[in-house]
């Protein structure tokens, strides 16, 4: 059963990213590194919350097809979902044998539902290390498609216009945490167990954290 305080800590370590707080330090530390922390921190929670929902999602399908309730809508629905949450991989080792058929004989039914357990969801934000070339299309188009959605190029364009000083830098850090907050806004805490991060929603939450990393990471350094 996925577990809603996950869900409450990722939008703490979220918020806590977006805090003013985060960039200011009397040390004189530079801020950057410290907001990358903070972007880490999320992705515990977040992958076990995606692994906690991929594993519900399964056991309510397989208890459904069970009791005789699983027709050809509810299994692409299922198989739709899978392709979400799964590597493109596994995604394909779990749906080679996934039919109705085999959903309705009992013995097939468990290999089934044994063989989906063996799958880990799938760590979008593991793209990020490699080289840009070997990056999935799709997910490459999600973070560019976040990246200009949090005004990041316009930003990266006035860090680039002159040397930039821990004043300069700490505007243009601003004005990032303030379009991260607003994308922010439209997630919630859970008020109940429909109320989880959907499987459109968790991808763009990694690929808001991957956008904000590779702005961070451009930035100049400071003067």
């Amino acid at each position: 059963m996925a577990d809603p305080t996950l869900q409450s800590f990722i939008l703490a370590r979220l918020a806590d990213f977006c805090d003013r707080r985060s960039r200011e330090d009397p040390s004189g530390e530079h801020p950057v590194p410290r907001l990358l922390d903070k972007l880490r921190e999320v992705e515990p929670p977040l992958y076990k919350l995606k692994q906690q929902l991929l594993e519900d999602a399964a056991a309510d399908f397989f208890r459904r097809a069970g009791a005789s309730q699983s027709d050809e809508r509810s299994l692409e629905g299922f198989i739709f979902l899978l392709q979400r949450y799964l590597s493109p991989g596994d995604f394909v080792d779990a749906v080679f044998d996934m039919t109705l058929e085999r959903l309705r004989d009992p013995a097939a039914r468990l290999r089934l539902a044994e063989t989906l357990r063996r799958f880990a969801a799938h760590r979008l934000l593991d793209q990020e290390e490699l080289p840009a070339s070997r990056r999935q299309s799709d997910w490459e188009r999600l973070v560019s498609e976040l990246y200009r959605r949090l005004d990041f190029p316009r930003l990266e364009e006035i860090a680039a216009r002159k040397p930039l000083t821990h004043t300069r830098l700490a505007y243009i850090l601003r004005r990032a945490q303030w379009n991260v907050a607003e994308f922010c806004s439209v997630l919630h805490h859970t008020n109940g167990p429909e109320d989880f991060f959907t499987p459109f929603m968790l991808p763009r939450i990694e690929g808001l954290i991957a956008a904000c990393r590779r702005f961070l990471r451009r930035l100049p350094k400071t003067r």
